[in-house]
């Protein structure tokens, strides 16, 4: 087993900082939305039972033969199209061959020398974050397999291998070498995440590993070419906080080491979150040869100039122009749209349902109570049985105060829980009738002032927290039929009254 050298982060100062700068690249390993794998009919959904999901092809075979899923190909055209690149008229499969256990062919097939989309940018500024703004350029975008998933610990002495994401369909985008910082490096992630899930190319979720990070950095002095430095591969990483400490700590490190007069090595390497630290795994010297070569089962593809123009008719509008949009037509804040724009369909939900409503109530009950229940269920806005029109149901009853806020919440849980009847039908179902009159709302809280005597005289003293204590006994008492804000009001009437 390879010694692993780890190295801290180190505070290289103003001086260093100004004496020094990075050259980053980016490699983005993204899972498709297809529902089945790149060159299989299995499914693509990789989280079943272990093994469940997979063909003689996934599993390497012998006389298996792959099928180009052509959902697969449409999706990564999307991508390109999304990132202002260019979808290639002729692309082509190669063979990568490494032998590791995730890995059943031997081989993995990509796109390493024809991809099916080049060129592009991301563009990035003040919205993203940025005092200024950066351009930075897509390389380009192949498709390609994903691995098998390997499980460690659950037998001493053993690896377990789940082949039911093994060809399932990724796009690699390997961006230019053009960022410069961290923050540019994780902002670029994000811009990249948000786009891919508003045009229904992937989740992007990177806890689950649909999107997967690698990041070459290299460092050189001012003034001289910013390709001159030596490049580190930092390989997997999974959140946008790690890739920040990842990038700063090996761009200290790089800077030390120059600074001691030792060399930087070509090396892959990986980041230890924890402690802040990158540690060497595999050396230029032991990288295999992946002995690429054409992928001779797999055809070229061919894409005509209609396809491609139809393909762009069909594109959503972009999530800059969606940004902007919804902050000047609706008065929202940025933060509530890249909220929304972060949940597939959300932006459509809010938009059938605004109509002839408050954007503002709309979007806090989304972000607040439907992304709550999404949360509480593990779910995802696109698999929750709430429909638009029972949303607006839900809203309209709550603005002619037809129920309370808290039997608003009960309806969006019934809704989520996949319940068909209307609002109405379940207010008559449930009873739940907002309590207007207010002479009977009053003669409740009569009862309930004399009924605690105790804490009468604890408000009449000054301790005003008792006028919570009997809203809620009145809303117990209403079993909730009574609006809050009027509760409140008559039971500090009353309360004052005895003065």
């Amino acid at each position: 087993m390879p010694v692993q050298h780890y190295y801290s982060s180190f505070a290289v100062g103003d001086r260093a900082a100004a004496e020094f700068q990075a050259t980053i690249g980016l490699e983005l390993h993204v899972q498709l939305l297809a529902a089945q794998k790149l060159f299989s009919a299995a499914s693509a959904k990789w989280d079943g039972p272990p093994n469940t999901n997979i063909s003689a092809v996934d599993a390497g075979l012998p006389g298996s033969l792959p099928q180009l899923n052509p959902e697969c190909v449409k999706l990564a055209a999307r991508a390109i199209l999304a990132l202002n690149g260019q979808v290639q008229r002729r692309s082509a499969f190669d063979r990568k061959h490494y032998f590791y256990a995730d890995q059943p062919l031997g081989y993995q097939i990509t796109q390493q020398q024809h991809p099916v989309g080049r060129g592009g940018f991301i563009e990035l500024g003040p919205l993203d974050g940025l005092d200024y703004t950066k351009r930075i350029g897509i390389h380009q975008l192949q498709l390609e397999q994903d691995t098998a998933k390997s499980v460690h610990g659950v037998y001493p002495g053993y690896v377990l291998v789940d082949l039911n994401r093994a060809g399932v369909a990724l796009a690699e985008i390997v961006s230019e070498p053009d960022i410069e910082t961290a923050e540019e490096a994780a902002l670029y992630v994000r811009k990249v995440q948000m786009l891919l899930r508003h045009i229904g190319v992937s989740n992007c979720h990177m806890e689950e590993g649909s999107l997967r990070c690698d990041v070459n950095v290299s460092v050189y002095r001012s003034g001289d070419d910013r390709l001159s430095g030596t490049r580190c591969e930092l390989k997997n990483l999974n959140s946008l906080k790690v890739i920040r400490g990842a990038i700063n700590s090996e761009i200290d490190r790089q800077i030390d080491a120059i600074q001691r007069g030792e060399a930087v090595v070509q090396e892959t390497r990986g980041y230890d979150a924890q402690n802040n630290r990158t540690f060497a795994t595999r050396s230029k010297e032991t990288a295999p040869d992946y002995r690429y070569m054409p992928e001779p089962d797999v055809p070229e593809i061919c894409i005509s100039d209609d396809w491609i123009e139809q393909l762009r008719n069909e594109m959503p509008e972009s999530p800059e122009a969606t940004l902007e949009r919804m902050m000047t037509q609706y008065g929202l804040s940025q933060e509530d749209v890249e909220t929304m724009l972060a949940e597939p369909g959300c932006t459509a939900l809010f938009e059938q349902s605004v109509v002839g409503r408050d954007p503002k109530r709309v979007v806090s009950w989304i972000t607040s109570e439907i992304f709550g229940q999404l949360a509480y269920r593990s779910q995802r806005l696109a698999d929750s049985s709430l429909s638009a029109e029972q949303f607006a149901q839900l809203l309209d009853a709550l603005n002619a105060d037809t129920i309370t806020s808290a039997q608003a919440k009960q309806a969006l849980i019934a809704f989520m829980d996949g319940e068909q009847h209307t609002v109405g039908e379940l207010i008559k179902a449930y009873g739940w009738e907002v309590i207007s009159d207010q002479d009977e709302l009053r003669n409740i809280a009569e009862r309930l002032l004399e009924a605690h005597p105790k804490e009468v005289a604890g408000y009449l003293k000054g301790q005003t927290r008792r006028l919570n204590f009997f809203v809620g006994k009145l809303m117990q008492a209403t079993q909730g039929q009574a609006k809050p804000q009027d509760a409140s009001q008559i039971i500090k009437n009353l309360l004052e009254a005895r003065r």
